[in-house]
């Protein structure tokens, strides 16, 4: 949302964020409620185990093309930072190119044990196998979405912006919030010993 207004460009640049974000909690209440139950009512929903299972791979899979989008997937930097602008560029580029040839190589293999699963289904909810391991393919389809644009952006960005990702907490303006805080506090403290 910007100025109290949803915002759809916003929110398509991080919808693996919000579905990973919203499998978490879910899982988390869950998880919780089968653990209150077994201790307080001394009785276990089994299912919640499987449907636990199936929501943790899902949010994983949503996160890693979340960690794309952000920069945040794993990546080594030590030869990037020791080589000019130009070469860099083209390094990160050609990382980018191998990340998508892995990811298209991974949707193959996973649609043929897909197809393998046939009929199965899961033990307790008897949901269908494929659907369970379908998000597989979609989360590498969404990360290959992701690698197209984070590989056009490095195209197009500086020597100084190029390949960084914000952080996901600014340590910088925290401090600086908090010393002013402080300051306003010394200040109300001072003016409050003179009068």
């Amino acid at each position: 949302m910007k100025d109290g207004k949803f915002d759809l460009k916003t929110f398509l640049n991080n919808i693996e964020l919000y579905c990973s974000t919203v499998l978490f909690i879910a899982l988390t209440i869950l998880l919780f409620v089968n653990v209150v139950a077994r201790y307080v009512m001394q009785h276990s929903f089994a299912w919640i185990e499987e449907v636990s299972t199936i929501m943790f791979v899902w949010m994983i899979w949503f996160a890693i093309s979340a960690a794309v989008t952000t920069r945040k997937h794993l990546r080594i930097d030590f030869v990037l930072e020791m080589v000019p602008f130009k070469v860099k560029k083209v390094m990160l580029i050609i990382s980018n190119v191998i990340f998508f040839g892995f990811d298209i190589w991974f949707i193959y293999q996973m649609m043929g044990i897909i197809q393998r699963l046939g009929s199965s289904q899961t033990t307790m909810l008897r949901l269908p196998q494929q659907i369970v391991y379908s998000i597989i393919p979609i989360g590498l389809v969404l990360s290959m979405v992701r690698i197209v644009q984070d590989t056009i952006r490095l195209y197009h960005e500086d020597e100084k912006n190029l390949g960084a990702s914000k952080p996901s907490m600014d340590l910088d303006k925290c401090e600086q919030v908090y010393l002013a805080k402080k300051a306003a506090k010394e200040a109300a403290a001072a003016k409050g010993g003179n009068t």
